[in-house]
């Protein structure tokens, strides 16, 4: 079994018919689904609507009112292929959820087998959502609206503490951000059709957030402590919980195409195992069929008692292997996360933080270039010669380190502004200042070992003056070779 689930605010939806519609429009919009070719309206009325095609495609509806009004509705659409699988599709609308007070509709999809030897694939989102979203459903999850377009910040204070709340987990309550971090002025590493596609493929399932340059970045890296993505890196943030994942160029996406795919796939994952509020197919039964026993207690036949209990019992079963494929989707989750940190993050651990997001990675590769330009000197093996220029390959410099480079560049230009700038560059990149006399000394901040000091002349002879103190200090940083 395989399967996707995510939950999202949508407007108020006060009328039964609203729900039946957006199916029945959803199925009928369909190249396979024939269970509507030849029902009547009235079939699909009552609380409990169950259509049943030869093939063996379902429909089933299933209400659950309190107080006379409406309180949940929803549907589940089983659809059998020539591949021994069953396509289920269930959506149930929940209305003034007791949490947040909105109405949530909880969409769930999944492929089942139906034979041992069926072979089962993940499932795509549902149409359905794209038709709630296209019908303007979307409601408001905290701070953002639910759509299946981008959020391209603009370069303002409104937008960085929008941008700083989705950094931290603050922005929304019901769905994941996924943040875009730039290269240059509205320049990412995916280009604009692949983060709206990026954006329309999440719809209904995370935010797309997209920032507007790199020097927004670091004044979002000044306030949050440097924990934002930045660089050309996309970020998954959890509602509650901040930046959960990370992803870039490199050994798991080494093109753009593959980063993309990762991060979708990345942020439909943590959609389907986060927390819910609303009420799967599974829940909405439940309710449905206790309601019915306690408020019919006295009208039921024995027969329809025992007829009633045995769909509770069958509902519970469903319910048990829901929450087992659960915990066994999180175990593999959190197998893959451990499998993506093992070599850089066990690094960063030992070694502590990095000058510039990118960095230990910029360093393993100089040194593998290194053993690799003496292998013949040094007499290494074909097997070694290969495995590291594998690793070699799999590890494109940072965008990062070109950023610094450009940056102590602007900053030792001008022989009246180079104390302060570089001053304040170097302290975005893991320096202090010790002292401020006739030079401005810089010692490395904790954390930060095998860094030297640096020492940084108020007024600078001349031009090459400029020249050498920045030759100079991308040599204390050990960045000089890095590019090369």
């Amino acid at each position: 079994m395989s399967s996707l689930a995510t939950e999202f605010p949508v407007r108020s939806i006060r009328d039964r018919a609203q729900f039946v519609a957006q199916v029945v429009s959803w199925l009928k919009g369909t190249s396979y689904s024939t269970i509507l070719d030849r029902p009547h309206e009235t079939d699909l009325h009552g609380d409990t609507a169950h259509l049943r095609s030869k093939s063996g495609e379902e429909l089933r509806f299933r209400e659950f009112c309190e107080g006379g009004s409406l309180t949940a509705i929803g549907c589940r659409h089983d659809f059998p292929d020539n591949e021994g699988r069953v396509w289920r599709t269930e959506a149930v609308l929940r209305r003034d959820t007791p949490v947040s007070g909105q109405d949530l509709i909880r969409v769930r999809t999944q492929c089942l087998a139906k034979h041992h030897d069926a072979r089962v694939s993940f499932p795509r989102k549902p149409y359905l959502i794209k038709a709630l979203l296209n019908d303007n459903w979307g409601g408001t999850d905290g701070d953002l609206s639910v759509s299946d377009v981008p959020v391209w910040l603009a370069d303002t204070v409104e937008a960085l503490n929008a941008a700083h709340a989705a950094t931290i987990g603050a922005a929304t309550k019901h769905l994941p951000v996924v943040y875009v971090s730039a290269v240059g002025t509205s320049k990412w590493v995916l280009d604009a059709k692949q983060i709206e596609k990026l954006a329309f493929d999440l719809g209904g399932i995370a935010h797309v957030v997209v920032e507007p340059n790199s020097a927004f970045s670091f004044r979002l890296r000044d306030l949050t402590g440097g924990v934002n993505a930045y660089g050309g890196t996309i970020a998954v943030s959890a509602p509650g919980r901040g930046i959960i994942r990370q992803a870039r160029l490199g050994f798991r996406a080494p093109d753009p195409e593959e980063l993309l795919v990762f991060v979708r796939n990345t942020a439909t994952n943590l959609r389907t195992q986060m927390p819910t509020e609303g009420w799967d197919w599974t829940e909405l039964q439940e309710q449905a069929l206790r309601l019915q026993r306690e408020r019919d207690r006295n009208k039921l036949s024995v027969a329809d008692m025992d007829a009633l209990y045995k769909e509770e019992v069958v509902n519970l079963k469903e319910k048990i292997v829901q929450l087992e494929e659960q915990i066994s989707s999180r175990t593999e989750q959190e197998s893959a996360e451990e499998e993506d940190q093992s070599l850089l993050g066990i690094l960063g651990k030992k070694l502590g933080s990095e000058i510039y997001r990118g960095e230990f990675a910029d360093r393993l590769r100089m040194a593998v270039l290194d053993c690799l330009s003496r292998a013949e000197q040094t007499g290494l093996d074909d097997r070694s010669k290969f495995v590291l220029g594998v690793i070699a390959d799999g590890l494109p410099l940072s965008p990062e380190l070109g950023e610094l480079l450009d940056d102590l560049k602007r900053a030792t230009k001008d022989p009246k502004k180079v104390a302060s700038e570089l001053t304040s560059l170097l302290a975005r990149h893991g320096y202090r200042e010790k002292s401020d006399n006739r030079h401005i000394r810089l010692e490395p901040k904790s954390g930060y070992d095998g860094l030297d000091n640096i020492t940084v002349p108020k007024t600078p002879s001349d031009s090459r003056g400029l020249i050498n103190l920045r030759k100079q200090v991308e040599r204390t940083l050990g960045i000089a070779r890095l590019s090369e």
